[in-house]
């Protein structure tokens, strides 16, 4: 189907605002998509984030452990 536009021949307003309605619609729905993504992505990160801090204690734990251990042994 080809744009009227391309035609050469010219909308009503009715057909503009139609458009434009469309457009709008179109505008909304990526705009909710994206935000959708974003939240996806920022919990993900937030996740991440959370394990790294786990790993980053955990390791902490075990230098310390070691370090105790030498001394008892010393």
């Amino acid at each position: 189907m080809s744009d009227p536009k391309d035609q050469g021949t010219s909308q009503t307003p009715e057909e503009i605002q139609a458009d434009i309605e469309r457009t709008r619609a179109d505008l909304a729905d990526t705009v909710g998509q994206l935000g959708e993504r974003l939240e996806e992505r920022k919990q993900q990160a937030k996740t991440g984030a959370t394990y790294a801090g786990a790993a980053v204690g955990a390791l902490i734990a075990v230098v310390v452990l070691v370090k105790v251990v030498k001394r008892i042994r010393s």
